[in-house]
């Protein structure tokens, strides 16, 4: 009997070591969880209301799960009628938010499409664009702010007041404005707001040609869209046009120049070429350490380079850009070779401007509905000896989409 209790104990030790063996090795399976899909939803109002050449704030509220957003492609499309007749799809924004902006009065149908790999959500809305009652012209006719640099093609106003007033009626009589050298500058305004139509360059900057001995500079460009309305280019609302020369090594930003007034009592300075009529004759320092002095020429002793309505120095300021420049008289300094921009630029053989080409201060892109307030200003700081200096010479700022009649 006590043999065979001994062996019945031993026996369930033994069963009972191998069944907790047994529950230690094993393991539980992970559980499956089904992959979740992706799902677009896109609240957007039924209609809007606005303006001929106001913007209509489209804003809708797009909700994305599963999904990266940022991965998500926006699409804005508006039917048009083409030349041949036919009614297709046009794109007009690519953005999440879209400001509707248009020149004519009319009903749109408004289309949203939010595509996230292979999903496609779409919504439409109705934009309905009613009349001003106001007549409109695609010329920048208003004169807002007028200040040259020095040069030898300076008027002789002799006040602030008389610069605007005939400046003002060149421009509407079509004739030239003479800007000056580096940082010379107009502003001018249209009647309505140049919508910054989707892949198409918006307006032109017209600047005088010159002749095979007369070298005018190409100008830059500044922007402003009157978002609050007040009628003003406020500070903030002030974006620059980044064209061809822009991000090259070579082009100088925030660049300031301070010119001074000539000393009517001093006497000329001649070089040793006989069209260095004074060499001393125009102080200017900068902003980069940099100064020198403006030469008047032989053909040009009698003329006064210095705005006669400002004081004792003034300081311009902008974008400098380098314009290649070579003296191909033997360093005679009487004839130059001048190059130009390829785009984005007034003055130069394609000057139309895509108001996309827009800029912040730091340099980054900006998307503007359309601009109100066009500056040109002269970006180039070149002499070219008895040629005198280059000088901008503005002519006209024009929409380029405004509606033909």
């Amino acid at each position: 009997m006590k043999k065979y209790l001994k062996y019945s104990l031993s026996l369930i030790a033994f069963v009972s070591f191998n069944s907790c063996s047994n529950d230690d090795s094993k393991t539980e399976e992970p559980s499956i969880q089904p992959v979740q899909e992706a799902s677009i939803s896109i609240q957007l109002a039924s209609d809007f209301t606005t303006e001929r050449y106001n913007v209509a704030a489209i804003n809708p509220e797009i909700t994305i799960k599963n999904g990266n957003d940022a991965l998500a492609q926006y699409k804005w499309t508006t039917k048009v009628t083409g030349k041949d007749g036919v009614i297709k799809d046009s794109i007009i924004g690519d953005s999440k938010t879209l400001a509707f902006i248009n020149s004519a009065a009319a009903s749109y149908t408004v289309d949203f499409t939010v595509t996230l790999g292979k999903i496609v959500k779409q919504a439409s809305t109705k934009v309905t664009v009613s009349e001003t009652g106001k007549t409109y012209t695609a010329k920048a006719l208003t004169l807002v702010d007028f200040l040259p640099a020095p040069s030898s093609s300076i008027q002789s106003y002799t006040t602030k007041e008389e610069s605007l007033q005939q400046t003002q009626e060149s421009i509407k009589a079509g004739d030239d404005v003479y800007l000056g050298t580096f940082g010379g500058y107009i502003v001018t305004t249209f009647d309505h707001t140049v919508i910054n139509a989707y892949g198409k360059r918006d307006f032109t900057v017209l600047m005088a040609e010159g002749t095979t001995a007369t070298k005018y500079s190409p100008v830059s460009i500044a922007v402003a869209y009157d978002a609050n309305k007040n009628g003003i280019a406020d500070a903030n609302e002030w974006y620059e046009i980044a064209g061809s020369e822009y991000h090259k090594s070579t082009t100088v930003k925030n660049y300031e120049i301070t010119y001074h007034k000539p000393d009517p009592n001093a006497s000329p300075v001649a070089g040793t070429a006989t069209w260095q009529y004074d060499t001393a004759y125009l102080p200017w320092t900068d902003n980069k350490n940099g100064s020198g002095k403006i030469t008047k020429t032989y053909t040009r002793r009698r003329s006064n380079y210095y705005p006669a309505w400002v004081g004792d120095t003034y300081t311009l300021k902008g974008t400098k850009v380098t314009i290649p420049v070579k003296d191909v008289s033997d360093g005679a300094g009487t004839t130059y070779n001048v190059g130009t921009f390829e785009w984005g630029y007034g003055g130069i053989k394609d000057p139309s401007i895509d108001i996309s080409w827009a800029v912040d201060k730091d340099g980054n892109k900006v998307h503007l509905p359309g601009v109100d307030f066009v500056k040109v200003y002269v970006s180039t700081f070149t002499a070219l000896g008895a040629n005198d200096l280059m000088l901008g010479v503005f002519q006209e700022v024009s929409d380029l989409n405004f509606p033909k009649k």
